[in-house]
């Protein structure tokens, strides 16, 4: 379905009611009147050194002398979809952090290093899977915000060096090259497809739609657990679980995380990803949630136990786009969930700190857990309001 504009909204069935589009409001006017000004200001380093790391909880840039590849590329992200949305100052933004990533961190061999120090010198160059997604995540994003050229062809490039270099004989991809010892994660890979839809929803290049569909056979086959409905993190090199408590560890929010990805996958080639996409989003709902706070917790195990009550900010932005991913027609489940959790990120995680920011961790008691402010946050609490954008026509998805 398409709106009056022509553009495709993801799912036409959301409805959200007075309740949601009063959260919905609420979220929008912090991002745009806080989130944005605080993070393309105090949150950039000296201009032409992309953004800092984390600040403190005071809400000041922390003093440490490394930038992590990853974070950098996420706050491209946020920028590049902010210039979509037509915020001022977005694309200077994502054009410094764009700059001085690929001045500093591209291998000569195509690869990107995993940690850079603040003025840009590498201090460590080993190719991680898990900084590569995310490179390539954002170079989809700015190619598609500014129409770049070479943001194509080095997402182009950084694909194929994965491909090429990262290909495990066992299924799916190496962590990192070297090639680090186990545990293998699932988390990596879900963030490559990530990076691969978007650079999909950038080009409309069929091609790519190969590595997406390997992605969720993999997910299919070896991360989702049909007898549970749930989704391992930690695997031995041949994709079975990991011994001990490592092979029980559980993460509701990567559970929304992947029903949202695997919504996007069924949206885009047109290939059904039922029963996984309900099994996932049932466990989550069922064991990942507080029935008193509405809190995503951050571990369970595979049987739904509770091994770590506390909450962090970016289960709970995952489970926005879950639930707008997951509703439909004449039902009002989600769209109840949807408002319950924005009021929790607003009234439990943002209130009460400097404006634009917010409280990372909480204990189970609701008392903070964290000693800074990660600027990787922002990544998750951008693309849940990107999703609630998109659902509404308002940024250009296809």
């Amino acid at each position: 379905m398409r709106d009056g504009a022509g553009r495709q909204i993801v799912n036409p069935n959301v409805v959200l009611g007075p309740a949601a589009e009063r959260a919905y409001a609420a979220l929008r006017r912090w991002i745009f009147q806080e989130v944005l000004p605080f993070w393309s200001t105090v949150g950039r380093d000296r201009p032409g050194f992309g953004f800092v790391e984390h600040l403190d909880l005071a809400a000041r840039p922390a003093d440490v002398p490394y930038k992590r590849v990853r974070v950098q590329a996420r706050q491209i992200f946020v920028f590049s979809c902010a210039r979509a949305l037509g915020w001022p100052g977005a694309l200077e933004a994502a054009t410094d952090g764009h700059d001085f990533l690929t001045r500093h961190a591209r291998r000569a061999d195509g690869a990107w290093v995993r940690l850079l120090g603040r003025d840009g010198d590498v201090l460590d160059s080993t190719a991680d899977l898990y900084d590569l997604a995310f490179v390539l995540f954002a170079l989809a994003w700015y190619a598609r915000a500014t129409g770049s050229a070479q943001a194509l062809d080095q997402a182009y490039g950084t694909l194929a060096w994965i491909e090429r270099n990262m290909t495990s004989p066992a299924g799916g991809f190496h962590e990192a090259v070297p090639v680090p010892p186990e545990p293998r994660r699932q988390n990596p890979h879900m963030h490559l497809l990530e990076a691969v839809l978007a650079l999909f929803t950038t080009t409309r290049d069929a091609a790519l739609l190969a590595t997406a569909d390997a992605l969720v056979e993999l997910f299919r086959r070896r991360f989702f657990d049909p007898d549970t409905g749930s989704l391992g993190e930690f695997f031995t090199y041949d994709w079975r679980w990991s011994p001990g408590t490592a092979g029980t560890h559980v993460e509701p929010g990567h559970h929304y995380e992947w029903v949202w990805l695997l919504s996007e996958y069924q949206r885009l080639s047109g290939r059904p990803v039922e029963p996984e996409r309900s099994a996932l989003y049932g466990f989550a709902n069922r064991w990942g949630c507080d029935a008193k706070t509405g809190l995503v917790c951050d571990i369970v195990d595979r049987g739904g136990a509770v091994r770590d009550g506390s909450a962090r900010v970016w289960p709970q932005t995952e489970a926005i786009k879950a639930h707008l991913a997951m509703a439909e027609p004449g039902k009002t489940g989600e769209a109840a969930a949807i408002a319950r959790i924005v009021d929790n990120l607003l009234e439990r995680f943002v209130a009460g700190n400097h404006a634009g920011t917010w409280t990372e961790h909480l204990a189970p008691g609701g008392t903070q857990k964290s000693d800074r402010i990660p600027a990787s946050t922002l990544y998750h609490v951008f693309s849940a309001f990107g999703a609630l954008e998109q659902i509404r026509g308002n940024v250009v998805c296809a």
